[in-house]
């Protein structure tokens, strides 16, 4: 049997900061406090996994960057091929998982110690150390290296390295979100090695460019300096000492890009040459077309777990924008996984093969509204537009059932779900009654927009169409994103697409829509009591009072028809037979803590 190993979450109350919350998983052993995601008998899977072959599966677009600190990203399952975190997220998508960090606790109000897995190289053979971990969270915090992701870790204030396997964060005030954000995009770990390569690559050209720039002024200062040596006196003086200034500045420069070059030699951009320490390793690419990536060897949880993971040889994604050709391939036996649209459920889900899987997606998809100006200012006008969706019947006929209807912002397999709310009732008689009350019985005209991918295109006629039954009139283009980003920054719309993707720390949706400060408010939302409750969200480390603080914002959120929430969808993945590995039950109970310790594989070693 693998050597018992002991991993420990702490986190410790700042109202109470002697009585610290511990949590111990024997990692390994047979022992009953073990969580649930650490089986693999025969509870897991009738059968022994078996090594070999590669995987074929299909995205709608390229990765795109592949440091996940910079934009933009289009797959983020493959991003965790490459990535382990320092902290992986339980069934709730609470961050309470020991990954790459072994342990993390609050020692007092603004200090947090982290003690660090032992052992771990990433894909180039350097090691995962406190001392990386530092240099990867100031790369992050230093705007030359635009990484997107700085703003979510601004309440760092320093990392401590305190010996080779031990950090001590330092913040510039109290932070309840330090252990969601590191079980997310921040806490994706890089090497240190391969980033300080990746800033010299980019000096390398910036220093080019500053050495040019420096040659063409000192052959301008040499012509003056020669001019005003023919006059003589101060002027002559003055010039030459431009010219030795500029000249002692250009060979500063030269000896820069020198040790640059040194350290950029044989060097490759990590937004195109991933280096972590997750399962796999980049193998080969063609933009557009595909990403292929192989097994890595020296996984470190193969040696902690004492099983061969993982067990496919490698992994290659396909670019098929289409869904019907990606269904078409899985069919063929072309590719051995997909996700299923929507709209090609119906089409599937009594197939033979292969098999598919059900399961709550951690999003919700709303329309949001714009509280600042015009009709949607007043709640009367929120309120019919609310009241006039049938949620019901937009789960059924325009995502074919692959929906929950959503109460708020959190969904009810979330930590901070409020179970006190329900959805807004459908009743139109309401909203024409309030729409006669806000001084519009004759009606009303809304102007918006939506993503124009095709779903959300039946989703906006069906949504039009409900709200002319009131009397209200949406005017709703159908946009890309980067149009979408232009009208959310300038708060054109009254009624717009809205919601949000991948819900884990609440404060992230909480201050991204509701905020002043948020990335996605741009001044359309100001409700004071839900600020008041997002700073206070921000602040308490206590889980049992934060999740209360979350209940209640979602309340206040509730109670002004702050949005419209529509739903919280299910997502249908697809998998071959000969797919094994996969349990449904084991995966909801502990998502991610489950997903990345239990990779699957093929039946008889290939597709």
């Amino acid at each position: 049997m693998p050597r018992k190993r002991v991993l420990t979450v702490s986190v410790l109350s700042l109202a109470l900061l002697t009585a610290a919350v511990l949590v111990v998983w024997p990692a390994l052993a047979q022992d009953k406090a073990r969580p649930s995601w650490m089986e693999w008998g025969k509870k897991y899977w009738p059968t022994e996994p078996v090594r070999g072959g590669y995987l074929r599966s299909s995205a709608a677009a390229y990765i795109g960057l592949m440091n996940p600190n910079h934009w933009p990203v289009n797959d983020w399952v493959s991003i965790g091929f490459f990535y382990d975190k320092l902290i992986v997220t339980d069934g709730e998508y609470k961050p309470t998982i020991p990954w790459l960090a072994e342990s993390w606790e609050y020692i007092d109000s603004l200090t947090v110690i982290m003690k660090l897995r032992r052992g771990v190289q990433y894909h180039d053979g350097s090691a995962f150390n406190a001392e990386s971990l530092r240099y990867q969270m100031d790369w992050i915090m230093d705007r030359k290296n635009q990484a997107w992701t700085r703003a979510w870790i601004a309440p760092v204030k320093s990392v401590e390295v305190v010996d080779e396997y031990t950090v001590k964060w330092h913040f510039k005030e109290p932070w309840a979100g330090f252990a969601g954000i590191m079980s997310n995009v921040p806490g994706y770990v890089l090497s240190a090695e391969a980033l300080k390569k990746d800033v010299a690559l980019r000096e390398v050209k910036t220093l080019a460019s500053q050495i040019r720039r420096a040659r063409k002024k000192i052959s301008k200062l040499e012509e003056r300096a020669k001019a005003a040596a023919a006059k003589g006196g101060e002027a002559a003086e003055k010039a030459r000492a431009k010219l030795d200034r500029a000249k002692k500045r250009l060979t500063q420069l030269e000896e820069e890009a020198k040790a640059a070059a040194a350290l950029a030699k044989g060097a490759k951009p990590l937004d195109s040459n991933p280096v972590g320490a997750g399962p796999y390793i980049f193998e080969d690419a063609s933009p557009g077309n595909y990403l292929k990536v192989r097994q890595n060897p020296n996984w470190w949880f193969k040696k902690v777990s004492g099983r061969p993971m993982p067990y496919f040889d490698g992994i290659k994604i396909s670019v098929i924008p289409d869904p019907s050709v990606q269904l078409a391939n899985l069919r063929a036996g072309k590719i051995d996984v997909m996700v299923i649209r929507p709209s090609q459920y119906p089409m599937v889900k009594n197939d033979r093969n292969p098999s598919i899987y059900v399961y709550p997606q951690n999003d919700v998809m709303a329309l949001r509204f714009d509280l600042s100006k015009g009709p949607c200012k007043d709640i009367r006008v929120r309120k019919a537009v609310s009241h006039a969706i049938d949620r019901r019947a937009l789960i059924a006929g325009t995502i074919f059932g692959l929906g929950r209807p959503a109460t708020c912002t959190y969904p009810n397999d979330h930590w901070t779900y409020n179970p006190n709310l329900e959805p807004v009732r459908y009743d139109p008689e309401l909203s024409k009654k309030l729409l006669a009350e806000a001084g519009f019985a004759k009606g009303l005209t809304l102007k918006g927009f939506m993503n124009n991918l095709p779903e959300f295109q039946t989703i906006a006629e069906a949504v039009k169409n409900m709200l002319a039954q009131v009397g209200i009139e949406w005017k709703v283009d159908m946009l890309d994103t980067s149009a979408i980003a232009q009208r959310l920054e300038k708060v054109d719309y009254d009624l717009a697409h809205g919601g949000w993707a991948w819900i884990y720390d609440p404060d992230l949706m909480a201050t991204g829509l509701y905020h002043p400060d948020g990335g996605f408010n741009f001044g359309r939302s100001h409700n004071e009591e839900a600020i008041k409750l997002i700073m206070a969200g921000r602040r308490e480390v206590d889980v049992a009072k934060r999740k209360k603080i979350y209940q209640q914002l979602q309340k206040v959120l509730y109670d002004n028809y702050e949005d419209v929430w529509l739903w919280w969808p299910m997502t249908a993945t697809a998998y071959r037979k000969n797919v094994q590995g996969f349990n449904l039950e084991m995966f909801l109970q502990n998502r991610e803590g489950y997903y990345w310790s239990h990779p699957m594989w093929f039946k008889d070693g290939k597709p």
